[in-house]
């Protein structure tokens, strides 16, 4: 059994970057050890390993990519991106995967190496987007069917479409046309049979941690130029969550709107009270919630600012050691603001105790 943590790695660039720890050795370090006996000279080309991005990084070029790399972390068997060029967050360039095999018990790690490029077709993945009809579902049809779906490629009215829709796209390209090129023999260069073997339990952990230090870091580094309406809220929060664009998916498709006092209350409310109340580990996931609070709250606009004062605060301060919690994970800014405005004015919390 082999084991499998997130550690800190300096990287050539002068900062530090979290890598996989596999053993107690870092995967650029394996990289670097399999290099050593190689005769492939694109793949010594690629040295120093520590250079090139995890490919679990929320802070891609696109949001699209983002999705598709997690979407592919939770599948039980596929060609997994792990390492990419840190010149161009994208696949365009160097795609280090791995080969994912996931049992009840163990996840496998099989087979190691990097994405050949030549055989890439883009006039068939510009097809495998919003026009690759064969992937649709009925809320597809629903949705795209009367106006966008029967489009040619490059028609005036697809280029407005995917300009308006990039995300949405760029995702459905990467899973109806890169996926499949990934999962196909041939168009991956094997470098390396790892056959490493992870305790899903404890490879479960790691993934969750992953993705909290991850959803952290992008909000420490937001910088929204414009002020976040109720549909911008609304995909932050789902970014909360690995599922958290199923679960905007589907809360539309039952009210046929965003009613964002509902999605704050399940996306954040529920999980960051049930954290205070009941987990003693979970202090990047309490960070993270806080943290997207504090977002909403100084770049939303009216109607998401109000959703953080009546829904969010509202019910953090139902009880008082919740309360009493969540002060200790803000800014004197943001509590300030609670002390000498929301209690002030907002009586439905008279008798709340000011944060300390």
């Amino acid at each position: 059994m082999n084991q499998i943590t997130i550690e800190d790695l300096q990287t050539p660039y002068g900062y530090k970057e979290k890598f996989w720890m596999i053993d107690g050795k870092s995967l650029p370090e394996y990289l670097s050890m399999w290099a050593s006996e190689s005769q492939d000279n694109y793949f010594k080309s690629m040295e120093p390993f520590e250079g090139l991005v995890p490919a679990w990084d929320k802070e891609l070029d696109w949001n699209g990519d983002v999705r598709f790399v997690w979407k592919l972390i939770g599948m039980d068997s596929v060609v997994m991106p792990l390492l990419l060029c840190a010149e161009d967050l994208d696949f365009s360039c160097i795609v280090i995967v791995v080969e994912v095999e996931k049992t009840k018990e163990f996840v496998y790690w099989n087979r190691i190496g990097y994405v050949l490029h030549e055989h890439e077709n883009f006039e068939e993945e510009k097809k495998s987007g919003i026009l690759n009809i064969k992937a649709y579902t009925e809320e597809d049809w629903e949705r795209y069917g009367d106006n966008i779906a029967l489009e040619k490629v490059d028609s005036p009215i697809w280029k407005e479409w995917i300009s308006n829709n990039w995300e949405e796209e760029l995702y459905r390209r990467r899973m109806n046309y890169t996926l499949p090129y990934f999962q196909k023999e041939g168009n991956i260069c094997w470098i390396k049979n790892a056959d490493w073997k992870f305790d899903k339990t404890e490879y479960d952990h790691m993934v969750g941690l992953f993705w909290n230090i991850q959803t952290k870091k992008q909000l420490e580094n937001f910088t929204e130029k414009n002020v976040i309406d109720k549909t911008g809220c609304a995909n932050l929060l789902s970014d909360m969550v690995p599922n958290g664009r199923c679960v905007l998916e589907n809360h539309i498709k039952d009210y046929n709107e965003i009613l964002l006092h509902l999605l704050a209350d399940e996306l954040v409310c529920e999980p960051l009270i049930d954290l205070f109340k009941h987990r003693k580990d979970g202090g990047d996931e309490i960070e993270k919630y806080c943290k997207v609070i504090e977002v909403i709250w100084k770049n939303g606009d009216d109607s998401v600012k109000n959703v953080v004062d009546v829904t969010i605060l509202e019910r953090l301060s139902d009880e008082e050691l919740v309360w009493e919690k969540f002060g200790k994970f803000i800014s004197e800014e943001f509590k300030h603001y609670i002390n000498t405005e929301v209690l002030r004015y907002n009586f439905m919390m008279g008798g709340v105790k000011p944060l300390a």
